[in-house]
């Protein structure tokens, strides 16, 4: 990892996210029994064990904001992901792939199928084709038990466990003494070998991430190009301190037989590649300053960042009119005419997109929030409830739904909307006590009250 090279602004940002994460263990957020599977037990109950501790771990990142929950740059991330389990035979587990709001480059697999990619790597992949490689390699490495396999020669493993190891990979970007202070000091030593992986399972990860990438039509030479890009970086003096390459070390060996394997499936990668658009969208999210250089698209985001809103429009229009179905262009443009003051415009760029993109969740909740924030409530609320229905994960629809029960003036739909927000933010005791009010409120009907005794239990139950 190379955060010590952040400029010190976004360091101390960072930190504090860091620092919530160790906090999260010290204050007994994480079970302290064992949830990891042993291998004597029926395949189902392992998938099932190993899926709630990976979601255990994924929502205490969430819950400290260490997760990019953009929902535009959420979906291409999971497009891409998905594409790669498309060739995956007999798939047990739900993969749920997300950004690592880490400016190191790094990505890793959880226990269950959550694979996240640092958005410093993400800089440093080219292609689609290079951050398909990686992903493949992640996706493989968890189909192949590799990762639970390490930990269980390291020993008992938890939530705790598997915080405190990521907790001081992330301190150890900025102080490699700190970071092993925390590993070796939070979890027993050997606990750290659930980080590395061997040199034949990092060979059999390249090998079925190359199938994978085969099968789903992306160039293999991707993962060839990724390689060389590591190499390149793990020689200059500014990144050689390189995280991936600790726990995914990359040799002359190694590349020679990928090169050898992607001649023999060399795949086509001639998939429409909005590759460049999600970088530069990534930027926008994640700067607080940019520099009006770049591509077109990324010059006018850069306008919006600078609130020089008619001239984002200028340039968001044009690219817009020329490729009136791109979701990245529309989006921008959208929330541009939104800036403006043009809500009329925007919606009907949001309806447009929505013609040809139907139940697109991107769309529907730039169109859901356009009709919030205009006050036609029944209108947002028609869509909030498909969403939710459709996406019954989605922090971001319960934020809004509360918002709408609460200008709807129903208090108890509001406060269900609300728990449940916390709930999927990992806030357990909140929901509750949200649950609880619900349950005292004079103005819930039976219905409500029966949903909202049933999910207290469920979480009472966690």
């Amino acid at each position: 990892m190379f955060l010590r090279f952040c400029h010190p602004s976004h360091l101390r940002l960072w930190l504090r996210s860091v620092i919530a994460l160790v906090l999260a263990l010290a204050t007994g957020l994480a079970p302290a029994a064992s949830e990891l599977p042993s291998l004597g037990e029926n395949s189902a109950f392992n998938i099932e064990r190993e899926t709630r501790l990976g979601a255990s771990v994924y929502d205490r990142l969430l819950a400290v904001g260490l997760v990019e929950t953009n929902p535009i740059l959420d979906r291409y991330i999971n497009e891409l992901g998905h594409r790669l389990l498309a060739g995956l035979d007999m798939r047990l587990r739900d993969y749920r792939f997300f950004i690592m709001r880490d400016d190191s480059v790094n990505a890793f697999a959880l226990p269950g199928g959550y694979i996240g990619v640092n958005r410093g790597l993400i800089a440093h992949a080219q292609t689609q084709h290079q951050l398909a490689s990686v992903m493949a390699h992640e996706i493989a490495h968890v189909r192949l038990m590799h990762g639970l396999d390490q930990m269980r020669k390291s020993g008992e493993v938890n939530t705790a466990t598997i915080l405190t190891m990521l907790a001081g990979l992330l301190l150890g970007s900025v102080d490699s003494q700190v970071g092993s202070a925390v590993l070796f000091g939070g979890a027993a030593a050997g606990q750290q070998a659930m980080v590395n992986f061997t040199r034949e399972n990092e060979y059999e990860a390249d090998r079925l991430g190359i199938e994978l990438m085969y099968d789903a039509n992306f160039d293999t030479n991707g993962m060839v190009e990724f390689f060389t890009i590591m190499t390149r970086l793990s020689g200059s003096s500014e990144f050689g301190d390189i995280e991936y390459l600790r726990t995914h070390p990359v040799g002359s060996n190694r590349i020679a037989e990928s090169i050898a394997r992607v001649k023999n499936k060399p795949g086509s990668g001639d998939q429409v590649d909005h590759y460049a658009l999600f970088k530069d969208y990534l930027i926008y999210v994640s700067s607080s300053q940019m520099a009006n250089q770049g591509s077109q698209y990324l010059r006018a985001l850069a306008a919006i960042k600078a609130r020089a809103y008619q001239q984002a429009d200028a340039m968001l229009e044009t690219l817009y009119r020329s490729n009136n179905e791109n979701v990245w262009y529309g989006v921008a443009y959208a929330e541009n005419l939104e800036h403006l003051g043009r809500d009329t415009e925007a919606e009907e760029v949001y309806r447009h997109l929505l013609d040809i993109f139907p139940d697109d969740y991107v769309l529907s909740m730039g169109l859901l929030r356009l009709l919030n924030r205009s006050g036609r409530s029944q209108a947002a609320l028609d869509i909030a409830r498909r969403l939710e229905f459709e996406y019954p994960r989605e922090q971001e629809v319960y934020f809004v739904l509360s918002e709408i029960y609460k200008s709807l003036r129903k208090p108890a739909l509001q406060l269900m909307a609300e728990a449940e927000f916390h709930r999927l933010n990992g806030n357990t005791q909140q929901s509750i006590r949200l649950y609880d009010q619900v349950l005292a409120s004079s103005d819930a009907d039976p219905t409500t009250i029966s949903k909202a005794r049933e999910k207290r239990l469920q979480l009472l139950k966690q």
